[in-house]
């Protein structure tokens, strides 16, 4: 485990987090953060994956505002900072920078079996990367907006996995519906709603974390994943 750096077409480079798995021609995982940064809950994560046998990259995508942020969710001040960076950020320059991430653990591990999984605002991305970049399917936990972007998504997009909170206040119930009958009009695209559920139950150390939700969801992840990366 440790801080590789990225480099942009144009000379620029900047940080992401990489967690190997025990075997080197395992697949890769570009993990994509909430917005809190690369933070403990998503170095947690990184582990969590790699264990489970995954070579994980986690760009840091606020570099372009503040390098190297890191916020802690509970603190109202930082969590402010947190909505106020993703405000600001570019999200399709944001999908380019997680392409760079996919593009160096393909050349890294020599093959192409690589997949996306991202949290909060990394499941609104990592949607708008399956359409964007050659990844070979993607894991949406709780994403934000997800309604705004599915009608951009076309059928070339990689299959997608969506995990839904039933209580989540970003996703109201005829907001989850659109979703919902969206990704079931899709040929390899799966989604599950969590019931009792709140935004970021599969948070490492979270305040909403459920346990028996947060392992169900990674068991169908890895089912997923599994299909499209072996």
């Amino acid at each position: 485990m440790s801080m590789i750096q990225l480099h942009t077409q144009d000379g620029q480079k900047f940080d992401a987090y990489f967690a190997n798995a025990p075997r080197d021609d395992a697949p890769g995982l570009v993990l994509i953060q909430e917005i809190f940064g690369i933070n403990q809950a998503m170095r947690t994560a990184a582990h969590r994956w790699a264990e489970l046998g995954f070579n994980v990259v986690v760009p840091d995508l606020f570099w372009r505002q503040q390098p190297g942020v890191v916020l802690e969710p509970r603190i109202e001040a930082e969590f402010a900072k947190g909505v106020e960076l993703m405000q600001a950020m570019d999200q399709d320059v944001a999908v380019q920078d997680l392409d760079l991430a996919r593009d160096w653990l393909s050349k890294n591990l020599g093959h192409d079996r690589i997949g996306a999984l991202g949290y909060c605002l990394g499941g609104r991305l990592v949607v708008k990367m399956a359409q964007a970049a050659p990844i070979k399917c993607a894991v949406s936990y709780y994403g934000v907006g997800l309604e705004n972007v599915l009608p951009s998504i076309t059928d070339q997009a990689a299959p997608v996995l969506l995990h839904i909170a039933e209580l989540d206040s970003y996703v109201p119930a005829d907001v989850r519906k659109t979703i919902l009958d969206d990704a079931a009009a899709r040929d390899d695209w799966e989604a599950y709603v969590y019931p009792g559920c709140d935004h970021a139950f599969a948070r490492p150390g979270g305040a909403h974390w459920v346990d028996e939700a947060a392992k169900l969801a990674e068991g169908r992840s890895l089912a997923f994943m599994k299909r499209f990366l072996t």
